[in-house]
């Protein structure tokens, strides 16, 4: 089987998309529903640390976007790795600053990533999280 052709295989993980624009959650949605993942849709930073920060929330990964409301997810990022951090979470946005980048991973974001993002160049991200905690994510679904 040609491993470009495979579908990662993220089923029983659970993704958090910090998103207040609805197409794009539908866009983060739609590719990763593909990978039988559970996909949790939040749309402000505040809302965000209270999900992610509530130990009785199972959570493999976050995508923040940085422009949200109430609190920023550079922010949001900071507060939650304050209590998880072991939580991997990847910043997107669509603004380019090598400033905004910097001031991501000083929060404590693991990855950082330019919308529009392709789906594999996310995926591929999210799998390098997930092999990272050893547990194998790259088992392909059954066509």
């Amino acid at each position: 089987m040609d491993n470009s052709d495979s579908i990662l295989n993220f089923e029983n993980r659970n993704i958090v998309v910090v998103e207040d624009d609805i197409s794009n959650f539908r866009y983060f949605e739609t590719v990763l529903k593909k990978t039988r993942a559970n996909v949790h849709w939040i749309k402000n930073g505040r809302d965000a640390v209270n999900y992610c920060t509530d130990p009785s929330n199972n959570i493999d990964l976050v995508i923040m976007d940085i422009l949200i409301p109430l609190i920023t997810g550079i922010d949001a990022t900071r507060e939650i790795k304050k209590v998880r951090k072991d939580l991997s979470v990847i910043a997107v946005t669509a603004y380019v600053s090598q400033d905004i980048q910097e001031k991501c991973f000083l929060a404590g974001c693991d990855e950082f990533m330019y919308k529009p993002l392709l789906p594999k160049q996310l995926l591929d991200s999210i799998n390098h999280f997930f092999k990272k905690d050893r547990i194998s994510s790259t088992l392909p679904l059954e066509k």
